[in-house]
Protein backbone atom coordinates (compact mmCIF):
# COMPACT_ATOMS: atom_id res chain seq x y z
CA UNK A 1 0.00 0.00 0.00
CA UNK A 2 3.10 2.43 0.94
CA UNK A 3 4.26 1.94 -3.19
CA UNK A 4 1.17 3.67 -4.43
CA UNK A 5 1.99 5.71 -6.95
CA UNK A 6 -0.67 8.65 -7.18
CA UNK A 7 0.87 11.23 -9.21
CA UNK A 8 0.78 8.06 -12.02
CA UNK A 9 -2.76 7.63 -11.25
CA UNK A 10 -3.14 11.20 -11.61
CA UNK A 11 -4.47 11.59 -8.19
CA UNK A 12 -3.24 14.15 -5.72
CA UNK A 13 -1.21 12.96 -2.95
CA UNK A 14 -3.72 14.43 -0.30
CA UNK A 15 -6.14 12.85 -1.92
CA UNK A 16 -4.50 9.31 -2.23
CA UNK A 17 -3.88 9.61 1.39
CA UNK A 18 -8.02 9.88 2.53
CA UNK A 19 -8.32 7.40 -0.84
CA UNK A 20 -9.38 3.88 0.99
CA UNK A 21 -6.37 1.52 0.87
CA UNK A 22 -8.42 -1.32 -1.17
CA UNK A 23 -9.50 0.96 -3.99
CA UNK A 24 -5.76 2.13 -4.29
CA UNK A 25 -5.04 -1.49 -4.44
CA UNK A 26 -7.51 -2.46 -6.84
CA UNK A 27 -6.90 0.40 -9.34
CA UNK A 28 -3.10 -0.44 -8.92
CA UNK A 29 -3.95 -4.20 -9.76
CA UNK A 30 -6.48 -3.84 -12.71
CA UNK A 31 -3.67 -1.08 -13.96
CA UNK A 32 -1.22 -3.97 -14.22
CA UNK A 33 -3.78 -6.85 -15.39
CA UNK A 34 -4.02 -4.35 -18.51
CA UNK A 35 -0.36 -3.97 -18.70
CA UNK A 36 0.10 -8.09 -18.42
CA UNK A 37 -2.96 -8.36 -21.43
CA UNK A 38 -0.90 -5.94 -23.40
CA UNK A 39 -3.46 -3.03 -23.36
CA UNK A 40 -3.23 0.49 -22.48
CA UNK A 41 -6.11 2.07 -21.14
CA UNK A 42 -6.56 4.07 -24.34
CA UNK A 43 -6.95 0.95 -26.61
CA UNK A 44 -9.35 -0.39 -24.43
CA UNK A 45 -11.54 2.59 -23.93
CA UNK A 46 -11.48 2.87 -27.80
CA UNK A 47 -12.10 -1.03 -28.78
CA UNK A 48 -15.73 -1.10 -27.25
CA UNK A 49 -17.73 -0.92 -23.65
CA UNK A 50 -15.38 -2.31 -20.71
CA UNK A 51 -16.98 -3.30 -17.69
CA UNK A 52 -15.41 -3.55 -13.91
CA UNK A 53 -16.62 -5.48 -10.76
CA UNK A 54 -14.79 -5.75 -7.66
CA UNK A 55 -15.69 -7.77 -4.85
CA UNK A 56 -15.43 -6.31 -2.07
CA UNK A 57 -16.39 -6.84 1.82
CA UNK A 58 -15.11 -4.91 4.54
CA UNK A 59 -15.10 -1.12 4.61
CA UNK A 60 -13.59 -0.24 7.92
CA UNK A 61 -10.75 3.21 6.66
CA UNK A 62 -13.58 5.63 7.19
CA UNK A 63 -13.20 4.51 10.80
CA UNK A 64 -10.12 6.00 11.37
CA UNK A 65 -11.47 9.47 10.51
CA UNK A 66 -14.06 8.54 13.30
CA UNK A 67 -11.40 7.91 15.85
CA UNK A 68 -9.54 11.19 14.42
CA UNK A 69 -12.62 12.96 15.39
CA UNK A 70 -13.34 11.44 18.40
CA UNK A 71 -10.45 13.42 19.73
CA UNK A 72 -10.90 16.96 18.04
CA UNK A 73 -9.28 16.37 14.64
CA UNK A 74 -11.64 17.49 11.54
CA UNK A 75 -10.62 14.57 8.97
CA UNK A 76 -13.13 12.92 6.69
CA UNK A 77 -12.46 9.51 5.35
CA UNK A 78 -14.91 8.79 2.42
CA UNK A 79 -14.68 4.77 2.19
CA UNK A 80 -17.35 4.44 -0.43
CA UNK A 81 -17.62 0.89 -1.76
CA UNK A 82 -18.81 1.82 -5.34
CA UNK A 83 -15.34 4.37 -5.24
CA UNK A 84 -13.53 0.94 -5.87
CA UNK A 85 -15.07 0.35 -9.51
CA UNK A 86 -15.81 3.90 -10.17
CA UNK A 87 -12.09 4.96 -9.43
CA UNK A 88 -10.89 2.38 -12.35
CA UNK A 89 -13.45 3.26 -14.93
CA UNK A 90 -12.78 7.13 -14.14
CA UNK A 91 -9.32 6.77 -14.41
CA UNK A 92 -9.37 4.56 -17.54
CA UNK A 93 -12.32 6.25 -19.20
CA UNK A 94 -14.50 3.22 -19.46
CA UNK A 95 -18.24 3.81 -19.80
CA UNK A 96 -19.49 0.26 -19.62
CA UNK A 97 -21.03 -1.15 -15.98
CA UNK A 98 -18.92 -0.06 -13.22
CA UNK A 99 -19.83 -2.29 -9.64
CA UNK A 100 -18.65 -2.97 -6.23
CA UNK A 101 -20.48 -5.75 -5.00
CA UNK A 102 -20.60 -6.93 -1.51
CA UNK A 103 -22.29 -10.59 -1.03
CA UNK A 104 -19.76 -10.90 1.87
CA UNK A 105 -17.30 -14.41 1.32
CA UNK A 106 -18.60 -14.68 -2.57
CA UNK A 107 -17.79 -10.77 -3.71
CA UNK A 108 -15.25 -11.68 -5.66
CA UNK A 109 -16.48 -14.42 -7.34
CA UNK A 110 -19.61 -13.02 -7.64
CA UNK A 111 -17.93 -9.95 -9.32
CA UNK A 112 -16.08 -12.76 -11.82
CA UNK A 113 -20.27 -14.29 -12.46
CA UNK A 114 -21.94 -10.78 -13.15
CA UNK A 115 -18.96 -9.98 -15.63
CA UNK A 116 -19.49 -13.19 -17.45
CA UNK A 117 -23.03 -12.31 -17.58
CA UNK A 118 -22.17 -8.80 -18.73
CA UNK A 119 -19.92 -10.29 -21.71
CA UNK A 120 -22.76 -12.83 -22.40
CA UNK A 121 -25.50 -10.16 -22.63
CA UNK A 122 -23.05 -8.11 -24.89
CA UNK A 123 -23.56 -5.54 -22.37
CA UNK A 124 -19.99 -4.96 -22.03
CA UNK A 125 -17.33 -6.22 -24.89
CA UNK A 126 -14.40 -6.79 -21.83
CA UNK A 127 -14.65 -6.81 -18.72
CA UNK A 128 -12.12 -6.58 -15.47
CA UNK A 129 -13.45 -8.55 -12.51
CA UNK A 130 -11.66 -8.99 -9.12
CA UNK A 131 -11.45 -8.59 -5.57
CA UNK A 132 -9.86 -6.44 -2.77
CA UNK A 133 -9.47 -7.25 0.79
CA UNK A 134 -7.62 -5.75 3.41
CA UNK A 135 -7.93 -5.58 6.90
CA UNK A 136 -6.89 -2.12 8.34
CA UNK A 137 -8.53 -1.67 11.40
CA UNK A 138 -8.69 -4.40 14.20
CA UNK A 139 -13.06 -3.62 14.05
CA UNK A 140 -13.07 -6.50 11.44
CA UNK A 141 -11.74 -9.47 14.12
CA UNK A 142 -13.40 -7.68 17.22
CA UNK A 143 -16.83 -8.66 15.05
CA UNK A 144 -15.31 -11.79 13.72
CA UNK A 145 -14.34 -12.83 17.18
CA UNK A 146 -17.73 -11.78 18.70
CA UNK A 147 -19.73 -13.56 16.17
CA UNK A 148 -17.33 -16.81 16.68
CA UNK A 149 -16.26 -16.84 12.95
CA UNK A 150 -12.60 -17.76 13.62
CA UNK A 151 -11.80 -21.12 13.54
CA UNK A 152 -10.14 -22.11 16.80
CA UNK A 153 -7.80 -24.39 14.65
CA UNK A 154 -6.52 -21.38 12.77
CA UNK A 155 -7.69 -23.35 9.48
CA UNK A 156 -10.29 -23.77 7.39
CA UNK A 157 -12.73 -26.97 6.88
CA UNK A 158 -15.64 -24.97 5.46
CA UNK A 159 -17.04 -28.39 4.52
CA UNK A 160 -15.66 -30.66 6.22
CA UNK A 161 -16.99 -32.71 9.23
CA UNK A 162 -15.89 -30.64 12.42
CA UNK A 163 -15.82 -27.57 10.29
CA UNK A 164 -16.21 -24.90 13.04
CA UNK A 165 -14.88 -21.09 11.87
CA UNK A 166 -12.99 -19.85 8.95
CA UNK A 167 -9.34 -18.01 8.71
CA UNK A 168 -9.62 -15.06 7.53
CA UNK A 169 -7.10 -13.61 4.61
CA UNK A 170 -6.03 -10.49 2.39
CA UNK A 171 -5.22 -9.91 -1.07
CA UNK A 172 -5.78 -8.22 -4.00
CA UNK A 173 -6.59 -9.43 -7.79
CA UNK A 174 -8.06 -9.24 -10.90
CA UNK A 175 -8.64 -10.71 -14.32
CA UNK A 176 -9.65 -9.36 -17.94
CA UNK A 177 -12.36 -11.41 -19.64
CA UNK A 178 -13.84 -11.48 -22.42
CA UNK A 179 -15.50 -13.86 -24.54
CA UNK A 180 -12.83 -16.57 -26.46
CA UNK A 181 -13.82 -16.39 -29.82
CA UNK A 182 -12.78 -12.69 -29.80
CA UNK A 183 -9.78 -12.99 -27.28
CA UNK A 184 -8.38 -15.55 -30.74
CA UNK A 185 -9.17 -13.15 -32.98
CA UNK A 186 -7.62 -10.26 -31.38
CA UNK A 187 -4.50 -12.52 -30.16
CA UNK A 188 -4.71 -12.04 -26.72
CA UNK A 189 -2.35 -14.30 -24.31
CA UNK A 190 -4.59 -16.66 -23.40
CA UNK A 191 -4.00 -17.88 -19.60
Amino acid sequence: MDLFDPLFFHISPREAELMDPQERLFLQCVYETMEDAGYTRDALADSGTVGVYVGSMYQEYQLYGAQEQAHGRQIALPGLPASIANRVSYFCNFHGPSLTIDTMCSSSLTAIHLACQSLQSGESDVCFAGGVNVSIHPNKYLYLSQGQFISSRGRCESFGQGGEGYVPGEGVGAVLLKPLAKAVEDGDQIY
